[in-house]
């Protein structure tokens, strides 16, 4: 059982404040903007009534005492290079980003150069945004290098290169800058060195949220991942402020495996904890929103997402996840207020592109559904949501080739992104070109390898490609997730059966279209392939002579084309004269 109680809780707190200092003071803001509200949403140990006398206090700005330090700092300069690196940083903030790095070309301490080479490395990002003219248009080159990336990273190796003995501050042991290494590597699709930077980073100064976040995206593999994870355990076991770090581990290993689709107990029982820790973090809450909706849970997920607006109301981050569970469960009204809310709040938000979006692909208006797709990846290129979104809608008008490369840049962004293989998989079983299709479906697999609804692809790509000892087994697998769920099998029941004869397996056939009729007679359920299986059954008895079976069969035949209903009628008539005149 974990205990929830930290014997140095004001610690942490510390940590949290600086942090927010120091990676605001860098231009860091998402990572600043979480360790604040990781800060707020902890469990207050005063009541707010004496929280709110000790605003402005000295008490209120403990973490300033001789006795916490800081896991990182950046060295004490020059009251001159301060005051160069304090209007760098004004034209920084007011995205002046060519006359940030022009100021600070001469001065050599780490968080000058930092802050130089990010602005460079922003300067061309934005500039190759502005060349850019439209959202997979004729010249969408959002794929195209930044040309400032190369140099960056030849500087940054000269600077790590450099002997001790020659340099005041040592530029390798700065977290930015091998946090800025990891960024351009991973721009350069080189995902191993990049982590390897990242680990670096995290390692001198692990309350960098921002390099946490980049640093599970470039991860592809969940095993590469808990080791990762097992190894920080370790190197940070003897350090002072272990139990902070752990924390901020323990955060981690959630994100982690809700980014690849865990579901456990433990996993649960993890969440929970650190949710009494931090009572009013939204974070938290949304990852566990995210876990429900993974587990296809729409309706826990709601409920989640309901009670983090009720805390928080004016927050739009993830709000477009939020948008997907509502259009799963067809809540057009509130789909539609949380549209009308979220672009009152602000309408340049990549998230309330999608939300309107949504809105208007539950209405069947595809072509505005695009419209505001574009308008997200025109604010933010690295939009997941959107690109996959967008590609769903294509495969809604039969654009197949406009889908395919919505996809694409869906993985592009996030290789993790189980619902982009799949769709890649769909769009291609479209153009009737099974054997791409039949790769794709086995990347989603691999990813969320518990979705039955995979296995059921995967299933008629095989049938299609004529392998139908995988086909049967793809659709036992997805009998084998609902074996413990009262879902409706009939459908799978059939394939199965109409797999076995193909295979010339005539008792399975038989078996399984008996599996199928039961559904019917258990679960109450009509359909198509319930009613070929009874009438498949009469047929079978009246071949083997079982005339009585024949007539139960047949008699009761009401579902089904007037052909199949004439078929019936003419078995039951004919099984009951022969049962007569037995």
């Amino acid at each position: 059982m974990l205990d929830t109680v930290l014997s140095e809780p004001q610690q942490l707190k510390n940590h949290f404040r600086h942090s927010s200092d120091l990676l605001g003071s860098v231009g860091l803001y998402q990572g600043s903007k979480w360790c604040n509200e990781a800060l707020n949403g902890l469990t207050q140990s005063t009541d707010s009534t004496t929280l709110k006398l000790q605003i402005d206090s000295e008490y209120d700005k403990e973490y300033l005492d001789s006795k916490f330090r800081p896991l990182f700092k950046f060295p004490t300069t020059s009251l001159w290079t301060q005051d160069k690196v304090s209007v760098a940083k004004s034209f920084f903030d007011c995205k002046e980003f060519d006359r940030c790095a022009n100021t600070l070309k001469d001065l050599r301490s780490s968080k000058a150069v930092f802050l130089r080479l990010y602005s460079t490395f922003l300067s061309q990002e934005k500039k190759k945004e502005e060349d850019t003219e439209g959202v997979l248009g004729q010249n969408d080159n959002s794929n195209s290098a930044n040309s400032a990336i190369p140099t960056i990273l030849k500087e940054l190796d000269m600077l790590f290169g450099l002997p001790k003995t020659e340099v005041k501050e040592i530029y390798s042991e700065n977290p930015f800058l091998l946090y800025l290494q990891g960024i351009l590597l991973l721009k350069q699709k080189s995902e191993s060195s990049a982590q390897v930077a990242f680990i670096k980073s995290l390692r001198i100064y692990p309350f960098n949220w921002s390099c946490w976040i980049e640093l599970i995206s470039s991860l592809t593999n969940l095993d590469q991942a808990l080791k990762i994870l097992l190894d920080f355990e370790s190197y940070f076991s003897e350090y002072k402020d272990r139990e902070s770090i752990n924390v901020i581990l323990k955060i981690a290993r959630v994100v982690i495996n809700q980014e690849f689709f865990q579901q456990s107990m433990e996993l649960y029982e993890l969440l929970n904890y650190l949710l009494k820790l931090f009572p009013d973090f939204s974070y938290l809450k949304t990852q566990k929103a995210l876990m429900s909706y993974h587990a296809l849970d729409y309706q826990e997920a709601e409920n989640l997402f309901d009670d983090i607006l009720s805390k928080d109301p004016l927050r739009l981050d993830d709000m477009d996840i939020y948008s997907n569970i509502l259009y799963v469960m067809e809540k057009k009204s509130k789909l539609s207020y949380l549209a009308q809310f979220a672009n009152s709040i602000d309408k340049f938000r990549s998230e309330t592109c999608c939300i309107v979006a949504n809105y208007y692909s539950l209405k069947f208006e595809h072509e505005k559904a695009i419209m505001y797709y574009r308008r997200a990846l025109t604010l933010n290129r690295n939009c997941l949501s959107a690109w996959t979104l967008m590609g769903h809608e294509f495969v809604e008008l039969k654009n197949s080739h406009a889908a395919i490369e919505s996809y694409r840049r869906a993985v592009d962004i996030n290789i993790k992104d189980f619902k982009a293989w799949y769709g890649l998989g769909q769009a291609y079983e479209v153009l009737d070109m099974h054997l791409y299709s039949l790769y794709y479906y086995q990347k989603a697999c691999s990813l969320k390898p518990l979705d039955k609804r995979i296995w059921q692809a995967l299933g008629n790509c095989y049938e299609k490609l004529n392998k139908l000892k995988d086909s049967v087994r793809c659709y036992k697998k997805v009998l084998s997730l609902n074996e413990f769920e009262n879902f409706d099998n009939s459908t799978i029941f059939f394939k199965l059966a109409l797999l076995y004869e193909k295979l010339r397996l005539f008792e399975k056939v038989h078996d399984f279209m008996k599996l199928c009729y039961n559904e019917e007679i258990n679960l109450n359920i009509k359909n198509d392939e319930t009613a070929k299986a009874r009438l498949w059954l009469a047929k079978y008895e009246m071949r083997n002579l079982n005339f009585e079976k024949a007539y139960n069969y047949a008699v009761d035949f009401n579902h089904g084309t007037s052909q199949e209903i004439e078929e019936a009628r003419a078995i039951a008539r004919d099984a009951r004269n022969r049962i007569n005149s037995a």
